[in-house]
């Protein structure tokens, strides 16, 4: 029998990347749980953190699930960046990071309700931006994409085009390390590939 899947989140990208990886019985709920940036001052216990506890929050409505949550940031120059708060702090962000590197931090958790077995890590990689005009970053805010993406960049979307270079974990800066949560998901019985 297929377990039941919760995506605790609403972000379309982690949504796309399950559903990418065969996973195409799920539910969404929304974590509650109340994002604390300062809770950490390593950026990769913070997004750690920050997705246990998102997911923690919604695995609690269930007694036979199994829960996947997560977050993003940015790291950037001894900052961690999450969503841009408007326009112009998505303007602002995209002119610090045009022409360097900066690295995207994907944390996640699965959380097996019925055997009470939770597991939490994060992937990461570097992205090197080409140097942006202020042509191209108002063109691209005025878009609306930036304002509900981690460091107001979405490499699966129009923010392609400023990538020179990706080191990593391309699907961190998605949104979602998918090879490490398929292999806790295995461990767990759950065979995405069927």
């Amino acid at each position: 029998m297929q377990r039941k899947i919760v995506l605790a989140s609403k972000s379309p990208r982690r949504r796309d990347l399950l559903k990418q990886i065969g996973i195409k019985d799920f539910e969404i709920r929304e974590s509650r749980y109340e994002e604390d940036m300062t809770a950490k001052n390593d950026p990769f216990k913070l997004v750690k953190f920050l997705a246990l506890e998102k997911t923690k929050e919604v695995a609690s409505h269930y007694d036979d699930a199994i829960v996947i949550g997560g977050d993003s940031i940015v790291a950037f120059e001894g900052k961690f960046i999450g969503k841009p708060k408007d326009e112009e702090d998505a303007k602002t962000i995209l002119r610090n990071f045009s022409g360097k590197q900066v690295v995207a931090i994907s944390g996640f958790a699965v959380i097996d309700t019925k055997n009470n077995k939770i597991v939490s890590d994060f992937g990461s990689a570097k992205v090197i931006f080409s140097e942006l005009s202020e042509e191209e970053i108002d063109d691209y805010v005025a878009t609306g994409e930036p304002l509900g993406m981690a460091g107001a960049f979405g490499l699966m979307n129009r923010a392609a085009v400023f990538a020179e270079g990706v080191d990593g974990d391309f699907y961190s800066i998605i949104g979602l390390p998918v090879n490490k949560v398929y292999l806790e998901l295995k461990k767990m019985g759950i065979n995405v590939l069927k």
